[in-house]
């Protein structure tokens, strides 16, 4: 762009387009005189003038980028004048003509190329030899492509066009080109409608047209792509597709094989094929679980891994597993997908498993569970890189037909992995640095399985992160038995070999070290000083070394006088506590009577007065035996008087018993009662006591007494007679005692 200023003009040897890395001289004429300036893209430059001459220039040399150049008087603040100078190249000859006619619309599109971009303005024209010789421009874009589009008649079969390209730096031409219309025929793009399909194959529905060949592109999402060419018009049926799988079709067409050009792809339609039932038998491995002392099942654990989507030919819903023992088909058990694995308990028996989908059943795999034989010694490994492992083991010992190698993170079984083998190699990938495995092979034999292994395998390890923290469990003046926590696998940094115990002296300093093999975490410290503090803590350690400690505990052992002190505190509590619990089963009335009949058989037994003598020999004689008993209150809640009983011999053969009562230093000793009323009873020859039925009902009515009070027959009126007592009777009398008072 020229621009012409108030100042001076401006002008270039070659013009505003130059051809890159050309040579040229730019000028600047003065209207006025002036301190003359000249800049390229705003920076000043030098310049040559002529002897009083208003007009100053500058040579430019190999310039490979455009830019402005301009010129100024320094006096003034006017407008200056400048050139904007463009680089790039002639046009090449054009080729690669290729032209397309539209079925719809009837007009020719017609692109050409004029090799590397110009990267200036670059006009294009075609002419068309029709009789008219008619021209059609455009503008070359910034690849280097032409373009341009034109009407036909419906009579041509062919036509006759020249190509010219030009720009300021250049001019070329090519042609003539004949073009065969039938040739560049393109139809329309295609669309499909409508996609039907079943396990195996698809129906594409596509837009009525009037072609017969059609070029379908087919594949499964985020795979490979397959072509396929078909004559047919309206229903394209495609085969041999996978199950359950999800599919994008495309398609395009053309007039026929050898005439014509292909349309552009349709957009794609995608559908997924419908479910079949499983063919594939599922790859099940077990491990046997240590046996429980008091179980006389056996425990396994049965993994199996999942279908991947062309053996599974579907979504699985579950899994089906099956035990047979001794006894029978147990009852099914069924699991959801995303648990692969079982803890089954039986004693010689067999699983069976097998995946479910919508459609049906996958092939059962039987396997019987046995408990293997062991195999040490023969089985070795190294590491490869930090990720795989290299596992060999001895071929007479343990290989055979089949060997399977499982392994997982110690700690986490339902992480199992395994590959099947006839070798007596194998390399495990997918391993985790400092991460501690658990590995073993078991040869498949006829006879039963043998299995070697190796407990911590590691690719790649560390100290651990962080140490146990311990625990005092008991501890007495002489021992302390500590135990410590586990370390959480991701800070073991890989596979524990032992621990170390550390015990320091606080009141000397000295430090004692007891080392463990893992994985036992209890330890009793022997031989210490009553009375005694310490310090104690606990470290792991790997293959790498020794981590750091875990937490203090501090401890002290007991003195002997403290320990004697715990005995007797123990002691009483027990005895406190036998205590209190025997009172609590006093409070039940089952008890109480156990009770009140053991102390009723610590009594004296009386004696039946029927098997006397006395009464043996003189059965006809009756006798009295007189109880004489002073009732000197009538309140029934104050004591009586004590009563002394004497035996007097009795005139005839027999004695009798007066009761005399004692004087009452009472003030109403001289009040007595006579008891007037004689209640006569008879005693059995068991030595039943009349009324001891309604005791036993009144105690019972008026609640329990802790210590129940023993009742004494001589406190009460009685008459002892029948059975073989031949005294006629026991009767009370106080008149003997109103006589001596």
């Amino acid at each position: 762009m020229l621009l012409a200023g108030t100042v001076c003009t401006v002008k270039s040897s070659k013009g505003e387009n130059v051809l890159l890395g050309s040579s040229f001289t730019f000028s600047c004429i003065f209207k006025k005189q002036c301190t003359k300036l000249m800049f390229w893209n705003r920076t000043q430059i030098k310049y040559k003038q002529f002897h009083n001459s208003s007009e100053v220039s500058a040579d430019v040399e190999n310039l490979t980028a455009p830019g402005t150049f301009s010129c100024n008087c320094k006096e003034e603040r006017s407008e200056p004048c400048g050139i904007d100078i463009k680089t790039g190249y002639p046009p090449d000859v054009p080729q690669n003509l290729t032209c397309v006619q539209k079925m719809k619309s009837g007009n020719v599109s017609c692109i050409w190329t004029t090799g590397k971009g110009t990267i200036i303005n670059t006009t294009c024209q075609l002419r068309v030899k029709n009789g008219l010789h008619l021209a059609y421009e455009s503008t070359m874009n910034s690849t280097g492509f032409c373009h341009s589009s034109f009407p036909i008649k419906n009579l041509m079969s062919q036509l006759i066009v020249s190509l010219n390209v030009s720009n300021s730096l250049g001019s070329k031409t090519s042609g003539p080109h004949t073009i065969i219309l039938s040739n560049i025929v393109k139809p329309s793009n295609p669309e499909i409608v409508n996609v039907s399909c079943s396990a195996r194959w698809c129906n594409l529905h596509t837009d009525n047209h009037s072609l017969d060949v059609v070029e379908i592109k087919y594949g499964a999402v985020n795979g490979t792509w397959n072509t396929l060419q078909i004559n047919a018009k309206s229903r394209l049926n495609i085969s041999s597709l996978q199950p359950y799988t999800m599919y994008e079709f495309q398609i395009r067409r053309k007039i026929n094989q050898s005439v014509g050009l292909w349309s552009d792809w349709s957009q794609p339609k995608a559908e997924k094929t419908k479910e079949e039932a499983p063919d594939k038998v599922l790859d099940v491995w077990y491990l046997h679980e240590p046996k429980h002392p008091q179980s006389n099942s056996e425990c396994f654990h049965i993994f199996w891994k999942e279908l991947n989507i062309s053996d599974a030919k579907g979504e699985i819903l579950m899994y089906n597993i099956s035990v047979r023992g001794q006894t029978g088909m147990r009852n099914p058990i069924i699991t959801v997908p995303s648990s692969r694995n079982k803890r089954i308990c039986c004693s010689h028996c067999s699983v069976s498993v097998s995946a479910i989908n919508s459609v049906g059943q996958s092939p059962v795999k039987f396997i019987h569970l046995h408990f293997p034989g062991l195999v040490s010694g023969f089985l070795s490994h190294r590491p490869l890189n930090n990720h795989s492992v290299a596992l060999s083991w001895h071929k007479p010992a343990i290989a055979d037909t089949e060997c399977v190698v499982h392994w997982y993170p110690v700690g986490n079984i339902e992480a199992i992995q395994w590959i099947r083998v006839v070798d007596s190699t194998a390399h495990i990938t997918g391993l985790q640095p400092q991460e501690c495995y658990e590995v073993a092979v078991t040869a498949l034999r006829s006879t039963g399985p043998k299995m070697a292994s190796i407990k911590g395998i590691s690719t790649w390890q560390s100290a651990p992160e962080e140490g146990p923290v311990p625990n005092l469990f008991s501890k007495n003046s002489e021992s302390l038995n500590v135990t410590w926590s586990e370390i959480p696998q991701r800070k073991r940094r890989g596979c524990l070999k032992k621990y170390t115990v550390y015990l320091m002296d606080k009141s000397k300093g000295d430090i004692h070290n007891f080392s463990v093999e893992h994985p036992n975490r209890q330890y009793v410290i022997r031989s210490l000083s009553p009375g005694q503090c310490y310090n104690l803590w606990v470290t792991a350690w790997t293959d790498a070394g020794e981590g750091p400690k875990g937490s203090d505990l501090p401890v002290c052992t007991p003195s002997d006088s403290e320990r004697t002190l715990s005995l007797v505190i123990l002691t009483g509590g027990a005895v406190l506590l036998a205590c209190l619990m025997l009172l609590c089963l006093c409070q039940f009335t089952s008890v109480q009577k156990i009770f009140i009949c053991c102390c009723q058989g610590l009594l004296p037994i009386i004696p039946d007065p029927a098997n006397s003598k006395c009464a043996k020999t003189y059965t006809d004689d009756q006798s009295e035996i007189k109880f004489y008993l002073d009732q000197c209150t009538s309140s029934v809640n104050e004591d009586p008087d004590n009563v002394d009983v004497e035996e007097v011999p009795y005139p005839s053969i027999c004695t009798y018993i007066k009761s005399f009562s004692q004087e009452s230093s009472s003030s109403d000793a001289t009040q007595v009662t006579r008891i007037t009323d004689m209640t006569e009873d008879y005693i059995s020859t068991h030595g039943a006591i009349s009324g001891g039925e309604e005791e036993d009902e009144e105690e019972e009515e008026t609640g329990f007494e802790f210590f129940p009070s023993m009742h004494s027959p001589f406190l009460e009126p009685l008459v002892l007679t029948g059975g073989k007592l031949t005294l006629d009777a026991v009767k009370i009398d106080c008149s003997e005692f109103l006589d001596r008072t």
